[in-house]
Protein backbone atom coordinates (compact mmCIF):
# COMPACT_ATOMS: atom_id res chain seq x y z
CA UNK A 1 0.00 0.00 0.00
CA UNK A 2 2.69 2.55 1.13
CA UNK A 3 4.36 1.56 -2.61
CA UNK A 4 1.26 2.37 -4.64
CA UNK A 5 1.15 5.89 -2.29
CA UNK A 6 4.49 6.87 -3.06
CA UNK A 7 3.81 5.98 -6.73
CA UNK A 8 0.78 8.05 -7.10
CA UNK A 9 2.19 10.85 -5.26
CA UNK A 10 5.58 10.95 -8.09
CA UNK A 11 3.50 10.40 -11.26
CA UNK A 12 0.89 13.48 -9.68
CA UNK A 13 4.04 15.30 -9.28
CA UNK A 14 5.62 13.92 -12.74
CA UNK A 15 2.20 15.38 -14.32
CA UNK A 16 2.10 18.86 -12.43
CA UNK A 17 5.90 19.63 -13.36
CA UNK A 18 5.24 18.77 -16.96
CA UNK A 19 1.77 20.60 -16.80
CA UNK A 20 3.46 23.93 -15.13
CA UNK A 21 6.19 23.57 -17.22
CA UNK A 22 4.70 23.56 -20.11
CA UNK A 23 2.22 26.76 -19.42
CA UNK A 24 5.40 28.42 -18.05
CA UNK A 25 6.98 27.47 -21.85
CA UNK A 26 4.70 28.46 -23.76
CA UNK A 27 5.05 32.41 -22.06
CA UNK A 28 8.75 32.49 -22.37
CA UNK A 29 10.04 35.11 -25.28
CA UNK A 30 12.91 36.35 -25.88
CA UNK A 31 13.91 39.36 -25.63
CA UNK A 32 13.50 41.99 -27.90
CA UNK A 33 17.07 43.16 -29.79
CA UNK A 34 18.56 45.94 -28.13
CA UNK A 35 17.90 48.92 -30.02
CA UNK A 36 20.53 51.65 -29.42
CA UNK A 37 21.36 54.44 -31.70
CA UNK A 38 25.14 55.35 -30.90
CA UNK A 39 26.04 51.22 -30.93
CA UNK A 40 24.05 51.49 -34.34
CA UNK A 41 26.81 53.64 -35.39
CA UNK A 42 29.44 51.46 -34.89
CA UNK A 43 27.74 48.34 -36.94
CA UNK A 44 30.24 47.39 -39.58
CA UNK A 45 33.94 46.86 -40.44
CA UNK A 46 36.43 49.65 -39.74
CA UNK A 47 40.16 50.15 -40.83
CA UNK A 48 42.57 52.20 -38.10
CA UNK A 49 44.98 55.10 -39.80
CA UNK A 50 48.62 53.67 -38.67
CA UNK A 51 49.42 54.45 -35.10
CA UNK A 52 52.30 54.70 -33.27
CA UNK A 53 52.46 52.18 -30.39
CA UNK A 54 55.24 51.12 -28.12
CA UNK A 55 57.92 52.21 -30.80
CA UNK A 56 56.36 50.34 -33.73
CA UNK A 57 53.52 51.17 -36.17
CA UNK A 58 50.63 49.58 -36.07
CA UNK A 59 47.43 48.57 -38.13
CA UNK A 60 44.43 47.13 -37.27
CA UNK A 61 41.08 46.72 -38.18
CA UNK A 62 37.59 46.24 -36.67
CA UNK A 63 34.88 43.91 -37.07
CA UNK A 64 31.25 45.18 -35.27
CA UNK A 65 28.20 43.00 -35.40
CA UNK A 66 25.27 42.60 -33.38
CA UNK A 67 24.71 38.55 -32.34
CA UNK A 68 22.14 36.47 -30.18
CA UNK A 69 19.08 37.87 -30.60
CA UNK A 70 20.60 41.63 -31.13
CA UNK A 71 21.53 41.51 -26.73
CA UNK A 72 25.20 41.58 -27.64
CA UNK A 73 27.78 43.50 -29.64
CA UNK A 74 30.59 41.56 -31.09
CA UNK A 75 33.73 43.00 -32.21
CA UNK A 76 36.86 41.34 -34.14
CA UNK A 77 40.19 43.16 -34.50
CA UNK A 78 42.82 41.88 -36.08
CA UNK A 79 46.41 43.92 -36.36
CA UNK A 80 50.20 44.10 -37.51
CA UNK A 81 52.70 45.77 -36.52
CA UNK A 82 55.88 46.90 -38.87
CA UNK A 83 58.28 44.28 -37.28
CA UNK A 84 55.40 41.31 -38.38
CA UNK A 85 53.83 41.01 -34.88
CA UNK A 86 50.25 40.15 -34.74
CA UNK A 87 47.16 40.45 -32.82
CA UNK A 88 43.76 39.14 -32.26
CA UNK A 89 41.32 39.70 -30.14
CA UNK A 90 37.69 39.74 -29.33
CA UNK A 91 34.99 41.86 -27.50
CA UNK A 92 31.50 40.97 -26.40
CA UNK A 93 29.65 43.94 -25.03
CA UNK A 94 26.41 43.09 -23.14
CA UNK A 95 24.02 46.81 -24.30
CA UNK A 96 21.24 47.24 -21.84
CA UNK A 97 18.50 49.65 -22.98
CA UNK A 98 19.31 52.69 -21.03
CA UNK A 99 22.72 53.58 -22.88
CA UNK A 100 25.06 51.63 -20.38
CA UNK A 101 27.23 48.33 -21.55
CA UNK A 102 29.55 45.60 -19.54
CA UNK A 103 32.01 43.86 -21.64
CA UNK A 104 34.75 41.38 -21.91
CA UNK A 105 37.54 41.26 -23.67
CA UNK A 106 39.62 38.32 -25.05
CA UNK A 107 43.09 37.79 -27.37
CA UNK A 108 45.33 35.50 -28.45
CA UNK A 109 48.02 36.56 -26.09
CA UNK A 110 45.85 35.22 -23.17
CA UNK A 111 44.66 38.54 -22.17
CA UNK A 112 41.33 38.85 -20.32
CA UNK A 113 39.26 41.97 -19.77
CA UNK A 114 35.95 43.48 -18.26
CA UNK A 115 34.22 46.51 -19.00
CA UNK A 116 31.47 48.90 -17.94
CA UNK A 117 30.55 52.09 -20.11
CA UNK A 118 28.08 54.19 -21.15
CA UNK A 119 26.70 55.26 -24.62
CA UNK A 120 24.84 58.21 -25.39
CA UNK A 121 24.42 60.42 -28.77
CA UNK A 122 27.65 60.00 -30.89
CA UNK A 123 29.76 58.85 -27.90
CA UNK A 124 30.81 55.92 -25.97
CA UNK A 125 32.92 55.69 -22.73
CA UNK A 126 34.20 52.88 -21.29
CA UNK A 127 36.79 51.88 -18.43
CA UNK A 128 38.04 48.80 -17.99
CA UNK A 129 40.50 46.08 -16.30
CA UNK A 130 42.80 43.40 -17.76
CA UNK A 131 45.41 41.14 -17.36
CA UNK A 132 47.89 44.02 -18.68
CA UNK A 133 46.67 46.98 -15.92
CA UNK A 134 43.69 49.46 -17.05
CA UNK A 135 42.18 52.08 -19.51
CA UNK A 136 39.92 54.40 -19.83
CA UNK A 137 38.48 55.00 -23.37
CA UNK A 138 36.29 57.90 -25.22
CA UNK A 139 35.00 56.95 -28.56
CA UNK A 140 33.54 59.68 -30.93
CA UNK A 141 31.60 58.62 -34.36
CA UNK A 142 30.55 61.14 -36.56
CA UNK A 143 29.68 59.75 -40.08
CA UNK A 144 32.39 57.00 -41.77
CA UNK A 145 34.94 58.52 -39.15
CA UNK A 146 35.39 56.99 -35.49
CA UNK A 147 38.18 58.34 -33.11
CA UNK A 148 39.52 56.59 -29.97
CA UNK A 149 40.87 58.87 -27.25
CA UNK A 150 42.01 56.24 -24.68
CA UNK A 151 44.82 56.30 -21.52
CA UNK A 152 46.11 52.77 -20.30
CA UNK A 153 48.27 52.60 -17.18
CA UNK A 154 50.13 49.24 -16.93
CA UNK A 155 53.44 47.98 -15.10
CA UNK A 156 56.60 48.87 -16.14
CA UNK A 157 59.89 46.52 -16.70
CA UNK A 158 60.89 48.14 -13.35
CA UNK A 159 57.89 46.99 -11.73
CA UNK A 160 56.25 50.89 -11.51
CA UNK A 161 53.28 52.12 -13.08
CA UNK A 162 53.70 53.87 -16.71
CA UNK A 163 50.88 55.55 -18.34
CA UNK A 164 50.63 55.84 -22.22
CA UNK A 165 47.73 57.79 -24.22
CA UNK A 166 47.09 57.80 -27.63
CA UNK A 167 44.56 58.80 -29.88
CA UNK A 168 43.58 56.26 -33.08
CA UNK A 169 41.09 57.20 -35.84
CA UNK A 170 39.14 54.61 -37.79
CA UNK A 171 37.44 54.69 -40.61
CA UNK A 172 34.50 52.24 -42.44
CA UNK A 173 35.16 50.17 -44.94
Amino acid sequence: MKAQNSSKLFYVAVLFFVFSSGLFAQDMKKPDPVKNETVNMLLGKWEAEPYDMMGSKWSESANHYMALNGQFMYIDLDGKDDKGMTYAGHIVLKLNQDGTLTGWSFDDWGMVGTYTGTSSGNKISVSGKSDMGSDKRDIEINGNTMVHKFEMTMKGPDGKDMTMTQTITYHKK
